[in-house]
């Protein structure tokens, strides 16, 4: 096992079969596209870059792709050629559970928590959420949430409310969340109130 100090270098990968590169569901998950000499080293960049969760890799041309995105919203597909694959980083709970919100330095030099300045205490790394257990990707428009921050944030998404007090899904052009409150819908007591947060 690796000590806490090399840990932003260890991952556990899986790798897809020759012949195969991945698809993000949207453009904003690619984090950059470059070259690499080898499957070794688009691995290593993917490694060590906190946000990269899935790369592929093309050994005619050496592209290193990385992408800030799994197998939840992006897809593994087959090409013609035989050079491109596909590797993945596989995550776990255990990764997270010991060093979520424990002093800043539980989580010096990892990759699957960082040092929020805020709170001087291990986060999840942007764009993801902590679900009780670890750090998925937060979510784009339309999908169904179940919390309020699942949603992707710098794209303006917010985890809607519905009148049952519900979270519902992410949607555009709602600070933060919107909470309705209805009280004896069939009289003149009902009650309408909005509260929004920037």
């Amino acid at each position: 096992m690796s000590s806490p100090a090399h840990a932003i270098y260890s991952s556990t990968l899986s790798l897809s079969l020759q012949g195969h590169e991945f698809q993000p569901q949207y453009g904003v998950q690619l984090i950059f596209n470059t070259t690499a000499q080898s499957l070794l080293l688009c691995a290593a960049a993917c490694s060590q870059n906190p946000l990269c969760r899935t790369f592929d890799y093309d050994s005619s041309s050496h592209r290193c792709r990385l992408f800030e995105a799994d197998l939840t919203n992006g897809a593994i597909i087959a090409m013609a050629s035989q050079t491109s694959i596909v590797g993945s980083v596989i995550l776990s709970a255990s990764l997270y559970a010991s060093m979520y919100n424990q002093s800043c330095s539980a989580c010096q030099e990892n990759r699957y928590q960082t040092c929020s300045s805020a709170t001087n205490t291990c986060q999840c790394p942007g764009n993801s959420y902590w679900n009780a257990s670890m750090c998925p990707l937060q979510l784009f428009a339309n999908a169904a949430c179940n919390q309020i921050d699942a949603c992707r944030s710098d794209l303006n998404l917010s985890c809607i409310i519905n009148p049952y007090g519900e979270f519902t899904q992410c949607l555009t052009g709602i600070n933060l969340f919107t909470i309705f409150v209805y009280e004896n819908l069939n009289t003149d007591k009902t009650f309408h109130f909005f509260i929004k947060l920037k």
